[in-house]
């Protein structure tokens, strides 16, 4: 993964993470722009390469993790770009491209838990470092709420008080008619 702005990074989009199958455009480094569709189970990208028609059909698990990069537009801002981030370059597909740092914090975890892909940041020197989700972190080992010892097999303080119940031989009664039986 490079530190290069990607073609995709001045133009705003934003695709609904929640409003899946999406069709979009994206624009590439080549003069045309790149047909994408997307659902929870794959990607599929029309676009020209020297000129020929290429589909490319991927499934999700291709994909490393959902990215986030900041960019500096001069004196604009910061623009943040959420995307779908692959071994590939070329293959890496925008999901949002903001200058709204909140959206895009959101739509990165909306993108991150509907495509079930972990979240990565990408630095401004282009180190890719992997951020946990809060539902990712290692907890310490909660102590149980009832103190287990030599006392845990006894039967409980207020079903001692109570007598156990004697159970002498059942009647057995023969020659009746049972109601439920038909005859």
């Amino acid at each position: 993964m490079t530190a290069a702005k990607p073609a995709w990074n001045g133009k705003p989009l934003r695709i609904d993470p929640h409003a899946l199958p999406a069709r979009y455009t994206v624009p590439t480094p080549g003069s045309t722009d790149a047909a994408v569709y997307l659902d929870t189970r794959g990607v599929v990208v029309k676009r020209r390469l020297s000129g020929l028609p290429l589909t490319l059909s991927l499934p999700i698990a291709a994909y490393e993790g959902v990215a986030v990069r900041l960019t500096v537009e001069g004196a604009l801002g910061l623009v943040a770009s959420v995307e779908l981030m692959h071994r590939d370059p070329q293959l890496c597909l925008p999901l949002a491209v903001t200058r709204d740092i909140d959206d895009a914090a959101c739509d990165w975890r909306a993108w991150s838990d509907a495509l079930s892909l972990p979240m990565y940041l990408i630095e401004a020197d282009g180190r890719v470092v992997r951020v946990q989700k809060p539902t990712e972190i290692a907890l310490d080992k909660s102590t149980p709420r009832r103190r287990i010892g030599m006392l845990a097999h006894r039967r409980p303080r207020f079903l001692v008080r109570r007598r156990v119940g004697k159970a002498g031989p059942m009647p057995v009664l023969t020659g009746w008619r049972e109601i439920i039986a038909p005859e």
